[in-house]
This record gives structure tokens, sequence and C-alpha cells, in this order.
């Protein structure tokens, strides 16, 4: 309905257009098939001018919605990997208990289905008041199985944040001995480095700081090692106006 209303508010635009043309031409002695050309070729501007627009605002719809798409997709995919990254290395180890829980009250509720049925079969009565056990077990395991849940939920929470506090210590252990404006830039190189373990991440941060921080270093033990051959070299008088001009430098 919508592009339906759109293309009839179009063609009554051009009507309007083609209009304002003839206006354009009334009282001039022109001739009949003068003026057919004229709004043929005004016709034919007018809608490459539409379809350009058209086209532009098409293009630019698709890019933003794959953007949009791309976007949703990257967080999707983050938080599926961070939730099984835990799964895969800590899930069965922390919740043991539960699962050797959920497994035997599993098993005693298709073992008392199983025995109901074969009583069932051979007409052997059971009293009404165990006949809600079956249901009463069934309860229990849902119970568990939305206290495991949560319990899932808390220690993937729990366990992003000590990697987290992880990372800031090794940041922090790693960048001792650099200035505040190069702490600042480790810390921002350092917020796209992969976890894997404290030994590897580590060894990663040091790569980063030899490769971005220690010429600036080697430059800076150069300027002294120069400096303190020119005082050296000079007499006290001549050392004084080096050191002045040195300090002057480095600022």
């Amino acid at each position: 309905m919508g592009v339906e209303k759109k293309e009839i508010s179009e063609n009554e635009d051009m009507e309007k257009e083609m209009d304002d043309v003839s206006m354009i031409f009334s009282g001039e002695e022109l001739s009949e098939e003068f003026k057919e050309k004229a709004k043929a070729i005004f016709e034919a501007a007018v809608l490459s001018k539409v379809e350009e627009k058209h086209a532009e605002l098409q293009e630019e719809f698709e890019q933003k919605l794959q953007e949009a798409q791309k976007e949703f997709t990257d967080g999707m995919v983050s938080k599926i990997d961070e939730y099984l990254d835990y799964v895969v290395s800590e899930w069965m180890e922390d919740n043991k208990l539960a699962i050797e829980k959920g497994l035997k009250a599993e098993l005693v509720e298709d073992f008392m289905v199983g025995l109901k049925n074969l009583f069932a079969e051979h007409y052997v009565d059971i009293p009404e008041d165990k006949v809600d056990v079956v249901e009463e077990f069934a309860e229990r395991i849902d119970a568990m199985e939305q206290e495991l849940n949560t319990a899932v939920s808390e220690n993937v929470s729990l366990r992003s944040e000590i990697n987290n506090f992880k990372k800031d210590k090794i940041v922090h252990e790693v960048a001792e001995g650099l200035t505040d404006v190069q702490i600042a830039k480790l810390n921002s190189l350092s917020e796209n480095v992969e976890f894997i373990s404290e030994e590897d991440y580590k060894e990663k941060i040091v790569m980063i700081k030899k490769k971005y921080f220690e010429s600036d270093s080697i430059t800076e033990k150069k300027e002294e090692d120069d400096t303190q051959q020119l005082d050296e070299a000079y007499s006290p008088l001549m050392q004084h106006y080096v050191n002045s001009i040195s300090r002057t430098l480095r600022k």
C-alpha cells in the first residue's frame, strides 16, 4: 500500500509539473509539436533525476541495514563465544554435583514411570497416595533445573569479571616504568587482546610494550648519554650553560 500511494503521489506531482510546463508555453507562438517535444524532454529529465535519487536512497538504506545486521551479529557472536568458552572449560567441573543430581533424578523418574506402567500392565493396583510420587519428583527436577541455570549464568558473569581483573593486573605490572601517556596508550592497545590464559596474555602485552615503547626508551637513554658526555667535556661555567640548554630542549 505504501509503495502504491508513493507511485500515485509521484504521478500526481508529475502531472502538476507538466501543467506548469504548459503554462510556461502558454501565450507563446509555438507549435504543438514543439511543446510536446519540450514536455517529453522535461519529463525524461525529471524521471531520470527521480530514479537517480531513488537509487541513492536504496543504496543508503541497504548499507545501513547491513551495518545494523553486522553490529547485531558481532554482538551475538561475542556473547555466544563467551558462553561456550565457559561451558567447555568450567561448566562440567563446577556443576558436577548438580549434573549428578539431575541425572539421578531423571533416572528415578524414568524408573517410577516404568514401574507404574508395569504394574498397570499386570493389573496391580497402586494406592492413590503413591501415584503423586512421580509428579513430586518431576517438580523437584524442574526446581533443580532452574537452580542449575541460575548458577551457570552467575558463574559466566563471575568468570568474565575475574578475567578482566587478571587482565588489568597484568597490564599494570607490564606498564611499570612507563609515563602516564604511555600507560594510557598501552591500556587502549590491550583492550582488543584476546585473553586465553594469564601467561599468554602477559606475553602479548609485553610484546606490545616492546614494539611501541622500547624505541622511545632507547632514544631517551641515548640523549642522556650524549648530555653526560658533553657535561664531562666542558668547564664548570660552560657546563652550567650546557645543562640549562639541555633542560630547555627536553621540555
